[in-house]
């Protein structure tokens, strides 16, 4: 089956064909979440944007309503975690626990941007060491696309994408396990 891609042109016509329904599929599985809604919304077409030569014309509909419904469970899974005191946010940790000291937080960020660091150099070495594996590895875990389709857009068999992630995978583990284990302490 031959898949038509969607050009620039044609996502101005699916935007406004299509932003409603997607508005409205975020609201509902958000739990009426307005703003979630709306940024859930953005982020959808954003991911449509950015694939628009992966992605069927039309599936295009389904797509975006499945990407949607996706984003706003786990928006709402995340949201579970969070809980409001005062006027301030806090967060629970693994342990059930209430981060709430300015130590806490500063340990926090510092992690994060170090975390942040070390992804930004994986994905660079990886773009350099093999761009097929970077494309696999970006499409479904990133984007969070079904193997599946990753493997039709890539032109493989879904076994291949299967390997591919496994060598990638592997590479990883094996160039930065050590110092992923020291951020980890």
């Amino acid at each position: 089956m031959e898949t038509k891609a969607i050009d620039r042109a044609a996502f101005d016509v699916i935007y406004r064909e299509n932003a409603d329904s997607v508005y409205q599929t975020a609201l509902r599985y958000s739990g009426n979440d307005y703003h979630a809604a709306e940024e859930i919304t953005q982020t959808a077409f954003m991911k449509l944007y950015v694939n628009l030569g992966s992605v069927n014309e039309k599936a295009v509909t389904s797509w975006l309503l499945t990407t949607a419904r996706r984003m706003a469970i786990n928006y709402k899974r995340n949201l579970k975690r969070e809980v409001l005191k005062g006027n301030i946010l806090y967060f629970e940790n693994e342990s059930g626990s209430l981060e709430n000291s300015s130590e806490d937080d500063f340990i926090k960020r510092v992690y994060d941007k170090e975390y942040r660091e070390l992804a930004k150099n994986i994905f660079d070495d990886l773009y350099r060491m093999n761009h097929r594996w970077y494309d696999a590895i970006l499409t479904t875990y990133f984007l969070e696309m079904p193997q599946k389709e990753v493997a039709d857009i890539m032109g493989i068999k879904l076994e291949v994408l299967h390997s591919m992630l496994y060598r990638a995978k592997q590479w990883i583990k094996k160039n930065y396990e050590e110092r992923f284990d020291h951020l980890k302490e």
